[in-house]
């Protein structure tokens, strides 16, 4: 399908050449993103704490020795919550901002950091109590990836919609740096200091969070379904027209935004067999859960929870070695995941999953083939067991290169229509699918070794296959205009936009009451093609 180019390119604020530094409203609206963006790093930094703390003898000691089954039911135990809280998560988001949703991150990243860390002091409850510790904070991390995430595509401008919604994605994997490294610090200490001082680092960008979040607004087309139109647009002028009431961008994405109006209040009564009746809504519903399902179950859990394991299967145990390898993993992945960015501004979406995929099919092979070759020599061959450890990196290099693309994809294709339901599909998909691998892996990775990453390869090629025949492409659209790319030149926003580029050429942006209604009923039109 042929669409023209999108009309906001075209207008003078979407080509400014001036640079972000000397324009006031974009540095102020970096400063709201970046923190989102440290919350993201924290949920990147926690999510592998655990696999570098693996390696430690002190947390293992003071968690008396758990076997693979206590290990993978510690790690699932923050998915299994995740997937309870994600329903009333969303209502909280609805119902009184995405700022509350964060906020309750924050604290429960504090709560679970103070009860991870104590634990280990009375050894009968040291397991329970990390366990505690991974649940509490298993809410506050769906909390933020279901507030946050949302937010930074509707505060976005325009022109840097898709670079800020990529960047989401490489703070996760800054996280994971940090986490390495501090881990590899703390790994020389003796004490039980080696592991609770990176346990206990988690405070501080928690409680920055906590400070930071009262200092910043709520996003406009949240305050727009709230009937607080003033301040709605005030946020636009302000962030995206760097205080220019007539900026021809501002007025409209103000035009755009307001005929979401209307699917807003229709969606309030839309059911799910509704939603599913409507071929954009149900196709938007199947891949916010499928682009959250191909990285949560392509093998990269292996490494993100258990590469200590897969390192200790080809017969490296030292922990200093151990995470002294994953910290510079952690390195290598940042510079894929920033070279990811940077694609995503050039390169079609649906492409370069179609290319990475098969990267990680080879990757997979190439680690149960070194770790048979190091099993068969009985633990001997070395070069297998280096050769898995490159295995292990080439594989993550492709992964992380796509990554940013699978936190922005699902939050850009849903439209406010389906927003809530399809953000429950998506956690719904996610904390499963997370729960499964982040249980499963431990105990199979110990059952069978190496043979379990072919177990993941029949699923990757599966995922291929559908994205060949079903993911839709979406660079270049406006948040609102990505509905063509659904529904081709029927969506309602395709004749909002024919209808305002006339009225910005002509300088003509202001409507009459009935054309104001003709628009409202326009977008009510989307809910059923």
């Amino acid at each position: 399908m042929t669409v023209e180019t999108p009309h906001w390119t075209l207008l003078k604020n979407a080509a400014d050449t001036t640079p972000w530094h000397k324009n006031a409203g974009l540095k102020q609206l970096f400063f709201v993103a970046s923190i989102l963006y440290c919350g993201e790093l924290l949920v990147g930094y926690d999510g592998t704490i655990i696999g570098n703390l693996m390696a430690l003898d002190t947390w293992n000691r003071d968690l008396n020795y758990p076997n693979s089954s206590k290990i993978g039911l510690l790690n699932a135990a923050a998915y299994i919550v995740g997937f309870v809280c994600g329903p009333p998560n969303a209502w909280i988001s609805d119902k009184y901002g995405r700022k509350w949703v964060i906020r309750i991150f924050g604290y429960t990243i504090v709560i679970g950091t103070i009860l991870g860390v104590v634990a280990g002091i009375t050894p009968s409850h040291s397991y329970g109590l990390f366990v505690a510790s991974r649940a509490v904070i298993g809410w506050g991390n769906t909390a933020l990836i279901m507030g946050a995430l949302v937010s930074m595509q509707e505060i976005s401008h325009p022109r840097y919609r898709a670079t800020m919604a990529a960047l989401w994605d490489c703070n996760w994997i800054i996280g994971n740096f940090l986490a390495a490294w501090v881990t590899f610090g703390c790994s020389h200490i003796t004490s039980s200091w080696s592991w609770r001082i990176p346990y206990l680092i988690q405070l501080v960008p928690a409680l920055y969070i906590l400070v930071a979040i009262q200092f910043i607004p709520e996003t406009p087309r949240y305050l727009l379904s709230k009937g607080r139109n003033e301040e709605a647009r005030a946020f636009l002028v302000k962030y995206h027209g760097n205080g220019d009431e007539d900026d021809e961008l501002v007025n409209f994405e103000w035009e755009e935004m307001k005929n979401t109006l209307a699917l807003e209040d229709a969606a309030k009564t839309l059911s799910w067999k509704e939603a599913f009746s409507m071929p954009g809504n149900k196709k938007r519903l199947f891949l916010a859960g499928f682009m959250t399902f191909m990285p949560q179950l392509n093998g990269s859990g292996i490494i993100s929870f258990y590469y200590s394991v897969v390192l200790k299967l080809v017969g490296i145990t030292s922990p200093s070695t151990i995470t002294g390898i994953g910290a510079g993993l952690s390195m290598f992945g940042l510079v894929c995941n920033l070279l990811g960015v940077w694609s995503l501004k050039y390169f079609r979406r649906r492409s370069m999953v179609l290319i990475v995929w098969p990267c990680l099919m080879l990757g997979l092979a190439g680690m149960a083939a070194a770790g048979a070759r190091f099993e068969a020599s009985g633990g001997t061959n070395t070069h297998a067991g280096i050769a898995a450890v490159v295995m292990v990196w080439l594989y993550n290099a492709p992964n992380t290169y796509v990554g940013p693309l699978f936190y922005s994809y699902p939050a850009e294709i849903l439209n406010y229509a389906v927003r809530a339901k399809g953000v429950a599909v998506w956690n719904t998909v996610n904390q499963a699918t997370g729960a499964y691998g982040a249980y499963v892996n431990s105990i199979a990775l110990a059952a069978i070794s190496w043979k379990y990453y072919l177990v993941y390869l029949p699923l990757v090629v599966l995922q291929w296959i559908v994205a060949y025949f079903f993911m839709v492409e979406t660079k270049g659209y406006t948040l609102e205009e990505i509905a063509i790319a659904f529904e081709g030149a029927d969506a309602a926003v395709a004749k909002v936009d024919a209808e305002l580029k006339g009225k910005i050429v002509g300088g003509q942006m202001s409507e009459t009451p009935e054309e104001e209604k003709d628009k409202d009923l326009a977008g009510v039109h989307v809910l059923s093609v």
